[in-house]
């Protein structure tokens, strides 16, 4: 009975604390609900004054939090990006540039802010300077933005061109804005032909000895790397928009992995929403490039041997990349090498292939090309970085460029456009040097091959581990709004949320090849996927 006593007097101590401490120090009303106009008031407020008429514009630009919000001119509608995993709202009191008065005609308050992010709700705005009113609209996305303004208006394009670029973080409202002078183009091979473009972006930033120098700005941007370098992947085509972040992800934490290397044989993406002067452009992909600085290759002139970094961009099609004094035969000669193995004889090609290239991180790609169905990826889409040890070239083996993947095959009939294709689902992805090293046994390669689906069917290619990722991706993707507002400005781009589908696409997948790579060399009898 004591001991109760006690602890009766210790929670009344602390209740009478709590009540002095919040009436010494109360609890502030949100910023936001400050801005909130009852019915009554906007009426009596809009009656006084006079709304502005045709193409005239009373507000050139909504901060939030210190931060200039991107915007959609034409429709009159910003953004503002929000940490949708927190159902609290930001706080935070919306301002306009040039002393416009804003007041909110409708209180997000009052709503489920998780349910207002997934569907997208605009919230009215008022402006209100010198006698005249206009109404504009707020949307909150669950995704960090890029706003890309050129600095002549005109649109990005093949050739360089110069301009601003702004990040939004969506996960914070403190130092959440990062600008940076920018250059950039358009990128890709077929998907130029796509409305909706891609980009490279370089960052600069200005040089503060000299006029109007600019030098490097390496900026980190979610988690990735640091660099000034930065891709912008349109993901046009693909119709689900998680096929390619899986596929890397899943090559991120296997074949990556096993390389040794100072670089990173793998490349990160993180969802974002992107404007261009002023224009909402959808979702996009914000990617890390693969070059010498990914790799850790070493470049021309430097204190050790030159390495080169070939990539396959069609069939008898490669490139060599990076900045070179000469694409000569001598820059080419590793690769010739690999080539004139590959084309050879039996005997020729068991004999040697082993000298020239990592046999193990070659099994790995032919495993992965046939978890993932990387039908895009059997004659191009390959990089062969060419590395030096040990007074040798070594040549390695990493796939990019994901969106044929799952399922998803060229559609000849629609363009530059995927179609789902059912019969993919049970045949083989021929990979000719991963198909040559198995069939021969190259270095116990069947055993390998048994070996590693094994390990490897306990981590990323478990039915768990994907089932899992494609929910944090279509969470991403659709409970941020941007699917929705991605779709209804690309009507012609390929858009389906069918995640479950997809998820037992994947474990289906998994089983098949569950009973083929237990015998890999009877896999190879198997139909081969042909264009």
């Amino acid at each position: 009975m004591r001991e109760k006593r006690i602890a009766l007097a210790v929670c009344l101590v602390l209740l009478l604390i709590s009540s002095v401490w919040l009436i010494r120090f109360p609890v502030p009303a949100s910023a936001l609900d400050s801005q909130v106009l009852t019915v009554k008031k906007a009426e009596k407020l809009m009656k006084s004054l006079t709304p502005v008429e045709g193409e005239k514009r009373l507000l050139t630009g909504l901060y939030f939090a210190d931060g200039e919000l991107p915007c959609d001119v034409e429709s009159r509608t910003w953004y503002i990006p929000v940490d949708m995993d927190n159902s609290a709202w930001e706080s935070g009191s919306f301002t306009g540039a040039d002393g416009v008065e804003l007041y909110l005609l409708d209180n997000p308050l009052l709503d489920d802010k998780q349910e207002a992010v997934k569907t997208g709700k605009a919230y009215r705005l008022l402006a209100v300077k010198g006698g005249n009113y206009e109404i504009v609209q707020v949307v909150f996305s669950g995704l960090p933005m890029i706003s890309l303004t050129t600095d002549s208006g005109e649109e990005i394009r093949y050739d360089e061109i110069y301009g601003t670029m702004r990040f939004y973080a969506a996960d914070t409202k403190e130092n959440w804005v990062t600008e940076s002078v920018m250059s950039a183009h358009i990128r890709g091979g077929s998907s130029r032909l796509n409305p909706k473009k891609s980009y490279k972006m370089t960052l600069y930033r200005q040089n503060q000895i000299g006029a109007g120098t600019l030098r490097k700005n390496k900026l980190s941007f979610l988690g990735m790397r640091t660099d000034d370098e930065w891709l912008l992947y349109a993901m046009y085509s693909e119709d689900s928009k998680v096929r390619d972040k899986l596929s890397q992800d899943i090559w991120n934490e296997s074949g990556a992995l096993g390389i040794e290397s100072t670089g990173f044989y793998g490349y990160h993406m993180e969802y974002i929403e992107v404007f261009q002067n002023g224009e909402y452009r959808g979702i996009y992909g914000l990617m890390e490039p693969v070059d010498y600085k990914q790799l850790g290759l070493t470049k021309e002139n430097g204190k050790n041997p030159e390495e080169y970094l070939y990539k396959q961009k069609d069939p008898e099609v490669y490139e060599l990349k990076g900045n070179h004094s000469a694409d000569d035969e001598a820059h080419r000669e590793v690769l010739d090498t690999y080539l004139a193995y590959l084309g050879a004889d039996d005997e020729t090609f068991a004999a040697h292939i082993g000298e020239l290239i990592d046999v193990d991180n070659a099994l790995d790609v032919w495993l992965y090309l046939q978890a993932v169905i990387g039908m895009d990826n059997i004659q191009r889409n390959i990089f062969y970085p060419a590395v030096c040890a040990d007074d040798r070239y070594q040549i390695r083996f990493m796939p990019w460029d994901m969106d044929y993947t799952w399922g998803n095959v060229h559609d000849f009939d629609a363009g530059n456009r995927t179609r789902f294709s059912e019969d993919i689902l049970t045949m083989r992805i021929a990979w000719k040097i991963g198909d040559r090293l198995v069939k021969l046994d190259v270095d116990d390669a069947r055993a390998k091959v048994t070996a590693r689906w094994k390990e490897l069917r306990e981590s990323v290619y478990s039915d768990g581990w994907l089932c899992e990722h494609i929910d944090t991706y279509a969470h991403s993707v659709v409970d941020s709004g941007a699917f929705e507002r991605d779709q209804a400005i690309w009507e012609n781009g390929g858009h389906n949320s069918d995640y479950e589908s997809l998820k037992e696409l994947a474990c289906a997948r998994m089983a098949f090849l569950d009973e083929q790579m237990a015998d890999p060399l009877s896999y190879l009898d198997l139909e081969e996927y042909v264009e």
